[in-house]
């Protein structure tokens, strides 16, 4: 019996996510390498730091008991030799295996490691902000909103003193940088000023932004209609806001100097994953550095021929000629797609190309009110229990559809865990 060639996935994003889960293990040998040991559903990771459901409900684990054979590796790949088919590998188990290297064997090679968090090498920054990109930081959000809330409470602080620590600075107008806002504003108005009320009128939340408008991927008529929205809850813009340096209690920036906050949340968008950097690939001559495929997601060379057996997807790869966003649904629509093929190939049925197509855009706004642009846009409340119901589509099992359907019922009815009524 011949023997099962051997597919190593890099990575555990929507796209190898979908590849560990649905490619056929009765035509592979299936091994995934990836630092985190879950799928992380980053649109629902504002809602659980704001206390609408359990973290965990925000994660889905790689390791399956339905797919044991599938094998796991908690790794950070560091360099791939293409012609040897080799992946080079370093543990990611904080003090366990600190030194060791290991290398991993393939037929088949899946490239999917994300992209790093883009600071633009801004000072401070990595040291004293806060981001969102895993369930680890949406519990660290949680937790300093209670801390800043919590230390404005404190006998002899000044006024001053209170509004400082609750001032919440979020970096970054797009999508993540305003929903986040959102659940802030809806949790503190919510839940949060009835267990504060002596904190009544100083709580504030800052978006800043270096481009000249918010939600540039929406249409302009939604992003004013947003910024109109965001000004009657009182959410403070400031558009081209350049940030010069990040302290632990304050941010400069060209326009206005040294402004102070409680908590300072970094959205900001992508970089390029280390891992780019050591791989002879092609790669765009502009913008961020993405792995360049052609339309059957197979890396190219440098001359722009296919690497046999060599795929890449999500945010780290681009078709060429063929720009896609680095977004949740184009990641999960290219694993999708990678999955079918390979368990077609194995079955000896030709390839077909890959086709994005594209679907609408959400982004919540707080207090019920949403956008929506796509080939019809929305605004308002419909546009809010559209997003809202995007919530659980994202999810990859009824469990988690279930369970974070009964914690928003258990929320209407007697508040967060963290402020119950």
């Amino acid at each position: 019996m011949e023997a099962k060639p051997t597919i190593a996935i890099i990575g555990s994003g929507w796209a190898g996510f979908v590849m560990s889960q649905q490619l056929s293990v009765a035509k592979y040998n299936i091994k995934i390498i990836s630092p985190i040991r879950t799928l992380q559903y980053t649109p629902l990771l504002a809602s659980a730091a704001c206390g609408l459901f359990d973290f965990r409900l925000a994660e889905e684990p790689m390791r399956r008991r339905h797919r044991s054979n599938v094998q796991y590796y908690k790794a950070m790949a560091e360099s791939i030799d293409f012609e040897k088919r080799v992946v080079k590998c370093k543990p990611s188990v904080s003090e366990f295996c600190k030194n060791q290297t290991y290398e991993i064997k393939y037929d088949k090679l899946v490239i999917a490691p994300g992209c790093d968090v883009q600071t633009f090498g801004t000072p401070g920054a990595k040291e004293h902000a806060l981001f969102l990109r895993t369930t680890t930081d949406a519990r660290l959000i949680q937790e300093r909103i209670l801390e800043i809330l919590d230390a404005a409470s404190l006998p002899d602080v000044t006024e001053q003193q209170q509004r400082d620590f609750l001032t919440i600075r979020v970096i970054g107008g797009g999508p993540i940088g305003i929903e986040v806002t959102a659940e802030l504003y809806d949790l503190w108005n919510e839940d949060l000023k009835f267990l504060y009320p002596h904190l009544a009128g100083k709580f504030s939340i800052v978006i800043h932004d270096v481009a000249p408008t918010i939600l540039s991927p929406f249409d302009d008529k939604l992003g004013d209609y947003a910024v109109q929205s965001l000004h009657q809850k009182k959410v403070e813009l400031k558009t081209s806001s350049h940030i010069e340096k990040v302290e632990k209690d304050a941010i400069y920036t060209k326009e206005d100097g040294k402004l102070p906050y409680g908590m300072l949340i970094w959205a900001t968008g992508n970089k390029a994953n280390s891992l780019l950097d050591k791989l002879d690939v092609k790669k765009p001559e502009e913008g961020m550095p993405r792995i360049l495929t052609d339309k059957y997601l197979r890396v190219l060379r440098p001359d722009g021929t296919p690497i046999d057996g060599t795929y890449a997807m999500g945010d780290a790869a681009d078709i060429e000629g063929y720009s896609l966003p680095t977004l949740a649904e184009a990641a999960l629509q290219k694993g999708e797609y990678l999955t079918r093929e390979l368990n077609n190939e194995a079955d000896g049925i030709a390839a077909q190309a890959f086709e994005y197509k594209q679907k609408a855009l959400l982004a919540y706004l707080g207090k019920g009110d949403g956008v929506i642009g796509g080939k019809q846009d929305w605004t308002g409340e419909s546009a809010w229990l559209a997003w809202r119901s995007s919530n659980l589509s994202w999810t990859q099992s009824w469990r988690r559809k279930i369970m974070i359907s009964i914690n928003w019922l258990f929320v209407w009815w007697g508040g967060r865990d963290i402020a119950r009524k």
